[in-house]
């Protein structure tokens, strides 16, 4: 049987992370979620469509999408360090991400 590496572990691998919580203000459940460069990714259950406010690591950009698997162009947002701390547009809407180095 294979064992999965511990989260710490996977955590290290992660090219960088987005604060995201599911209030404004950085407030709520929060999480620093690690993402590889360039790679869409699902935010993770328990945030899916629960974001308020949300901020990448320094030196990063994430476009944020309403569809899973990053689809539809039109539906996103591009985030910069350090954030935005309260989301107007795509409050409590958002399902993915994809980010880049600046």
């Amino acid at each position: 049987m294979c064992e999965l590496p511990a989260i710490t572990e996977r955590a290290a691998e992660a090219d960088g992370h987005i604060f995201i919580c599911t209030d404004a203000n950085w407030s709520g459940s929060c999480t620093d979620y690690g993402f590889t460069a360039g790679v869409c990714s699902n935010f993770p259950q328990g945030f899916q469509d629960d974001i308020s406010s949300l901020g990448p690591d320094a030196g990063w950009f994430c476009n944020v999408y309403i569809d899973y698997n990053c689809n539809n162009d039109q539906s996103s947002l591009r985030v910069d360090n350090p954030g935005i701390a309260s989301l107007g547009w795509g409050n409590d809407a958002f399902s993915s991400l994809q980010c880049f180095r600046t």
